[in-house]
């Protein structure tokens, strides 16, 4: 199990689940697969300390839409946004007190799952530099 923070970094997979602070509906899109294919997707954008990760695993294996994307299972993403596409609307429950002071929006997607990091940690752009 390993997450991942640094921006570009995704995952695909059958089902996932996902935890934010905050996440924003955004449209309903068309994008490429690597066979050539057009897939239609609901995209959704976390704002906030967001995660993601793979609850089961694509069958067979191989990545649909971006040719490094993580596959394993439990493997996941970190970041404060994070863009999540799926194949059916996503509604988000509500937690309290994931933090001491901050409640949580989460859900278990139950369908094809595609995620990427759009902008990573702080600690990691830094990290990035100074190397």
């Amino acid at each position: 199990m390993a997450y991942h923070v640094k921006a570009g970094d995704s995952i695909e997979c059958s089902q996932s689940q996902v935890a934010t602070r905050k996440i924003i509906n955004k449209d309903f899109i068309k994008m490429q697969s690597l066979n050539g294919e057009t897939l239609s997707f609901f995209k959704y954008k976390t704002k906030k300390n967001a995660f993601i990760k793979i609850a089961q695993e694509l069958n067979p294996k191989t990545c649909v839409i971006c040719a490094t994307s993580i596959l394993h299972l439990n493997d996941g993403l970190q970041a404060p946004v994070i863009e999540i596409y799926t194949k059916k609307q996503v509604s988000l429950g509500h937690a309290s007190n994931f933090t001491s002071t901050h409640g949580i929006q989460w859900d278990n997607i139950k369908d094809f799952t595609y995620a990427k990091i759009v902008i990573p940690w702080a600690f990691v752009t830094q990290r990035q530099i100074a190397v």
